[in-house]
């Protein structure tokens, strides 16, 4: 009896553990690429960004083959109460300054606790309504937990991944001017 209690456990454990979607945890030195689609040149562009410091303000450096290096930073406010998601073309070398409604690859607390709470949110002017989706998401192989949303206009959609602490984007497309992006490979 006491072999069939342990086997049962055992497999309900597996079940419960296997069961889990990966989040990733985002700390300083985590190394995330993406793929940048550039609408008006037509191209896809590799983007590695590394986080620098979770300070106030977050730092980010960027890299992009053949482009340079830089930094972009995130102020505090931005990152608990942004409603505005942009992709800037940084200047080499430099720092790009976000102001204190933009974030850049993560959405604010304020809007990740709407998605949460209500299953809608507001970002660059636009109202979003989380969608049913039972596509299986991959981060490194994992499957990841991720919230899919649909812009009220038809053609913005945006992917973010379950984590309060750093709502990270997965995937944007339509929501940012001119650059869809989708995160390719992350290194904790």
């Amino acid at each position: 009896m006491k072999k069939v209690a342990i086997l049962a456990f055992c497999i309900g454990s597996y079940t419960m553990v296997s069961g889990q979607k990966y989040v990733p945890v985002i700390k300083e030195g985590t190394v995330m690429n993406y793929d940048a689609f550039s609408k008006a040149l037509g191209q896809h562009i590799s983007l590695v960004l590394t986080i620098k410091s979770l300070a106030d303000p977050l730092n980010i450096q960027w890299y992009v083959d053949s482009y340079g290096t830089g930094n972009f930073e995130i102020p505090k406010m931005a990152l608990d109460s942004g409603t505005k998601l942009v992709i800037k073309q940084p200047d080499p070398d430099g720092v790009t300054k976000m102001k204190n409604d933009e974030t850049l690859i993560v959405i604010s607390k304020k809007t990740f606790n709407s998605l949460v709470k209500d299953n809608t949110f507001q970002l660059n002017g636009q109202k979003f309504t989380v969608s049913t989706d039972t596509t299986s998401y991959k981060i490194n192989d994992k499957t990841a937990d991720v919230f899919h949303a649909i812009g009220e206009n038809g053609k913005s959609e945006i992917w973010i991944i379950n984590n309060p602490d750093f709502p990270l984007v997965y995937k944007a497309k339509g929501v940012t001017r001119g650059v869809d992006f989708t995160l390719t490979g992350i290194k904790e």
